[in-house]
């Protein structure tokens, strides 16, 4: 009887032991479990806050961009904070960069700060300014360029064309590089032409360019249609007419002319501030018209015919070109439902003009080795052999009717390097 108790005794503490080994051993498992969750949940917690932080950092920097542009559409800088000064946002940072790429692209670069995340995002922009001074020549139906004519660009307030003019040699001479041309309708360059810049026709049209012509900027066509400026004449006292025989100055003022002639190897000096309002001009061989603008810019409207001849000159003093305005309302377009006698416009061949020229209604022909400086636009524009046309890109600041638009070339994300 006593064996078969300790017997039972001996099994039963077995069994107890058994259960207790069990018991450790999935308190063991269950304990490794438990710490395998908790390592796997860190490591879970630890990327979720690193996702968490670099989009965030994402959206700090796409903010610092879009407080630049609207720094840029008020006329200041986009350039804001530095590395070692970066912009407070909540409890983040951001500072943009601003390059200059051309002098209508730019590239802003913001970096992005969150904790221990850094992100940057690279926007570049092109700069549409206000003004409709922004072509070395457009032509609303069409524009054409013969054999070496050129365009290229400078800008009056850095001096001179000649000074800037340091690029290439011979027929490849050229200033600076923004010498665009456009059109609502199509582009034509012929064998030999080229433009340092753009070549925009309109919309839906072409560029044909021929040969070795060369373009050195974008020929895809414009995204809308320009419209042409609307030219209203004022009215002024008549002074009846006036012919140039001998050195001339009109003074300051407004007046208008039925007739003015300058004759050959004269020469007219307008002084502005002055608006002069004239039926038919001729500026005869070898004379000049000089623009004094010391104390105030000079804006003449030319009715009927406007005649420079070879060799002939129209410039302000200082050859800054935002200081004269012509405007031709000349019509010399023959249309078949009308019988009228045609304008007469003319730009002779050796003959220089500084300035801007609106020509709405006229055909435009300049002659071989006529030479522009500042802008022109027209009804349409033929340029004939060796023309040169140097857009003043001086006109896009001083013209203006306001701060510049930006328009999106390109946005990405870029790596982040200190």
């Amino acid at each position: 009887m006593r064996v078969q108790l300790q017997t039972s005794e001996s099994q039963s503490r077995t069994r107890r032991g058994t259960m207790l080994t069990v018991i450790a051993v999935l308190l063991v498992g269950m304990s490794g479990l438990v710490l395998a969750l908790f390592h796997v949940t860190r490591s879970s917690g630890s990327a979720q806050r690193r996702d968490r932080e670099n989009t965030h950092a994402l959206y700090v920097a796409g903010a610092g961009l879009s407080k630049a542009v609207f720094s840029l559409q008020s006329g200041h800088s986009g350039a804001l904070g530095a590395a070692d000064a970066p912009v407070t946002l909540d409890q983040s940072r951001y500072y943009v960069r601003q390059e200059d790429l051309t002098s209508d692209i730019l590239r802003l670069t913001a970096t992005g700060i969150d904790d221990r995340a850094v992100a940057r995002q690279e926007l570049v922009l092109r700069r549409v300014p206000t003004t409709v001074w922004r072509y070395g020549a457009f032509g609303r139906e069409f524009l054409h360029m013969r054999s070496n004519a050129r365009v290229d660009s400078y800008d009056s307030e850095l001096g001179t064309y000649t000074a800037q003019a340091v690029n290439g040699s011979g027929s490849m001479q050229h200033g600076r590089s923004n010498g665009d041309v456009g059109s609502n309708g199509d582009i034509g360059l012929d064998q030999n032409a080229k433009v340092w810049g753009r070549a925009m026709p309109g919309p839906h049209h072409i560029n044909t360019i021929l040969g070795n012509a060369f373009v050195t900027g974008s020929t895809s066509p414009a995204p809308e249609l320009i419209e042409m400026p609307t030219v209203s004449v004022p009215t002024y006292p008549n002074q009846g007419a006036l012919t140039v025989s001998n050195a001339t100055t009109i003074p300051a003022g407004d007046r208008t002319y039925t007739n003015l002639t300058v004759n050959g190897n004269q020469t007219l000096t307008i002084t502005g501030p002055a608006n002069v309002v004239i039926s038919n001009l001729m500026v005869s061989q070898n004379s000049q018209i000089r623009i004094d603008a010391t104390n105030g810019d000079v804006q003449l409207w030319v009715l009927d015919n406007f005649e420079l001849q070879q060799n002939a000159q129209i410039a302000p003093t200082d050859l800054k070109s935002r200081h004269l305005r012509l405007n031709l309302l000349s019509d010399n377009v023959i249309n078949p439902e009308l019988n009228v006698r045609l304008d007469t416009v003319s730009f002779e061949s050796n003959s220089k003009f500084y300035g801007t020229i609106l020509a709405p209604s006229a055909a435009i022909v300049i002659n071989s080795n006529f030479e522009l400086f500042g802008s022109i636009m027209a009804r349409s524009i033929d340029l004939r052999s060796n023309a040169r046309f140097h857009f003043d890109e001086a006109l896009l600041r001083v013209n203006g009717a306001g701060n510049p638009t930006f328009e999106t070339i390109s946005w990405r994300e870029v790596p982040y390097a200190p």
